[in-house]
């Protein structure tokens, strides 16, 4: 993969699919933004960083919030002058059954998990636009293509993450810019055997990170408005033999 002096912000830096994520730029020369709210965790794994040689920075957002959204990305964008890749990583997966989710939680649910998106993709995604240039990869989730019982709110943002997507890639097709998707399924920290996906195991956030790192490469241009699930098969279908 190509990443020709490249310049990427990461949300939820902090988690287990954005530290890999993280790891993975760093590794290919990429200066990197990492935000996060839990600043005490950022902030160690970004000097984790840096002792590797790696080019980081690490800036407070919180994805809830639209100030605190601007303000992450203004102070980003005073800093870098130009941004190349943004991947919407931060996100959090609430159970709740619809009958059993109050509006308040509804509310906090999209607005972290879908808003949170359209937001920091408008923000940066102007600025690519009129640099001609820009990768913009989001998270979405096996809950937005199949829908998962007990996390309704979750899956119903996670489907929305994935519309915007296929839309911005629509939108911005022309200005050099590729928006993607990549979808996760039953990740966890050591790949663990399971039932539920067709591989009989769980996946890694580095698995994922390579999927996100794939399509925000130079050279990965030509794909825009794919939904990349990385399940072990798990949005196969059941699996019901022992083949």
């Amino acid at each position: 993969m190509i990443f020709d002096h490249r310049t990427a912000v990461v949300t939820g830096a902090a988690g287990r699919i954005g530290q890999g994520t993280a790891r993975k730029f760093a590794q290919y020369g990429v200066k990197l933004y990492l935000a996060d709210i839990d600043m005490e965790r950022l902030d160690a794994f970004a000097a984790e960083l840096r002792s590797t040689g790696a080019d980081v920075h690490s800036v407070f957002m919180d994805v809830c919030d639209l100030t605190s959204i601007t303000t992450a990305a203004e102070t980003i964008l005073q800093d870098a002058a130009r941004v190349d890749i943004l991947v919407n990583n931060a996100g959090v997966w609430p159970r709740a059954t619809a009958l059993e989710s109050s509006d308040d939680a509804w509310q906090k649910t999209i607005n972290l998990n879908l808003n949170s998106v359209f937001r920091l993709s408008k923000i940066f995604g102007q600025k690519m636009k009129e640099q001609n240039y820009g990768r913009i990869v989001n998270l979405g989730s096996i809950a937005g293509e199949a829908g998962l019982p007990e996390m309704c709110a979750y899956s119903v943002a996670k489907a929305g993450v994935i519309m915007l997507t296929k839309t911005m890639a629509m939108e911005l097709a022309k200005c050099g810019v590729t928006v993607n998707c990549v979808s996760p399924g039953m990740i966890s920290d050591t790949a663990s055997p399971t039932p539920g996906t067709w591989l009989g195991r769980s996946g890694t956030g580095d698995e994922v990170a390579n999927a996100i790192v794939f399509l925000a490469a130079d050279n990965t241009g030509y794909i825009t408005g794919t939904d990349l699930p990385v399940d072990g098969g798990r949005t196969l279908g059941p699996r019901t033999t022992t083949l």
